[in-house]
């Protein structure tokens, strides 16, 4: 209210006053009488109005504003939630609607892409299918060494058995070769010593002792040769026990036997280990495979969960809808941690601080719940707005935001009293 209407006001009030004073100058005969009483009451009844009215408008203007703590806009607020999807396609199930509670790992809608790409699919069926060739194919090879390698060791049997019996006879009969010669050395040397004696007693000529000694070194040098006969046949025996095999052609057939027997066995060795490796490279192979698969199938009919309990606000893709990858499905609320947006003018807001309680009412007729002010801002930026349900109220030039967390012990006592209603128009005014 500006001067101009104050004066106005005044003015009338002085004429109505004015107006009073000589009607009760007639009522007292010192003036002339009203012609009607109706004709003086309309217009004092209109002056009252008029001075009400302005006495009104001065408290509500100018008084009210300096002494009240009220805030000019309040609305309630709660935290969002989004679901999104992480595939694109065809929501071919919505399983929740507008004010459904959802709890964590519920499922909320089902998400159906045939398209999805394969080819990593692909990639790890073509190893696995060029690993289980190569096992076949080295399992064949084993198969086939192995086959060698007992015909071998069945040869190399055979050959040893046949050397040894072959060793021991030949030893056998150097052993009676021997005993042969010994005796033969043993009977020259009873015969020299007979002609020695004859010839002591004359009756032999000294050319017969000689030729009794000559016969005994040749008796005594058959019994040497016999002897490294059998020595050395008695070396092969033992030789041959152990596999070893010393001239002869059949040494030759044994050494190359033996020969190719290590060369199967290193080669058995070295294809058992590549087996393994392989067989080890196919299960991993496999299993990523397996594990592949099942993404797709997972993923060709996603299943979305919910990641928090909340309150669902707003289904953004109904069922048959085409969503792309990342695309938000359904925006829940978390009524555990509903809020208060007031907007307080720049007189209250010099009275704010962090912390300050402020007085909430609603329009149930029941008692003022309290909000402690977490946060006061004098803009509201628009990524500080899309963390909640529902856009800031306008704020005036000099006004600020204030955010407060409304103290409650259970979410079902918000719900009670019909809190969890983001957007929902209430009044605050600062406590504290």
């Amino acid at each position: 209210m500006n001067a101009s209407t104050v004066r106005e006001s005044d003015e009338l009030a002085h004429a109505e006053a004015t107006g009073w004073f000589r009607r009760l100058r007639r009522k007292n005969g010192k003036g002339p009488a009203p012609k009607e009483s109706g004709e003086s009451l309309v217009p004092r009844l209109a002056g009252y109005a008029l001075l009400a009215f302005v006495l009104w408008l001065v408290i509500t203007t100018l008084i009210q504003p300096l002494v009240s703590r009220q805030a000019t806009r309040t609305v309630l607020q709660a935290p969002v939630l989004l679901v999104t999807s992480p595939i694109s396609g065809v929501v071919t199930r919505m399983t929740v609607r507008a004010s459904d509670k959802v709890e964590a790992g519920a499922v909320v809608a089902t998400v159906q892409n045939p398209t999805i790409n394969r080819d990593i699919l692909t990639t790890l069926t073509t190893q696995r299918l060029a690993l289980q060739s190569q096992v076949a194919q080295l399992a064949n090879q084993l198969n086939a060494s192995n086959e060698e390698l007992q015909f071998v060791e069945q040869q190399v049997k055979l050959y040893r058995t046949a050397s040894m019996a072959q060793t021991r006879d030949a030893w056998q009969v150097a052993q009676r070769q021997r005993e042969v010669a010994l005796s033969s050395v043993a009977e020259q040397e009873l015969k020299v010593r007979h002609t020695s004696a004859m010839l002591d007693e004359g009756a032999v000529s000294p050319q017969a002792m000689d030729a009794a000694q000559a016969q005994l070194s040749i008796s005594r040098a058959s019994a040497a040769v016999a002897e490294q006969a059998y020595v050395g046949l008695g070396q092969s025996v033992a030789s041959a026990s152990r596999g070893v095999f010393v001239g002869g052609s059949g040494a030759t057939v044994y050494q190359t036997l033996a020969n190719r027997r290590e060369t199967l066995a290193g080669d058995i060795e070295r294809a058992q280990h590549d087996s393994q490796a392989l067989q080890q490279q196919l299960r991993e192979v496999a299993a990523l495979e397996t594990d592949e698969r099942r993404r797709i199938e997972r993923m060709a009919a996603f299943e979305v969960r919910a990641m928090q309990p909340g309150q669902v606000h707003t289904v953004l893709m109904p069922q048959g809808s085409y969503v792309p990858q990342g695309a938000t499905l359904v925006r829940m609320i978390d009524c555990s941690r509903i809020e208060v947006v007031a907007v307080f003018p720049p007189r209250v807001a010099r009275r704010l601080d962090i912390g300050s309680t402020i007085a909430v009412k609603t329009d149930d007729g029941r008692p003022e719940v309290s909000a402690r002010v977490t946060q006061i801002l004098p803009v509201a930026p628009e990524d500080f707005q899309s963390r909640y349900a529902v856009p800031f109220p306008f704020a005036e030039q000099g006004s600020v935001y204030a955010v407060a967390h409304i103290e409650a012990a259970m979410p079902e006592w918000l719900e009670q009293r019909g809190l969890c209603a983001p957007g929902k128009v209430v009044s605050a005014r600062l406590a504290s």
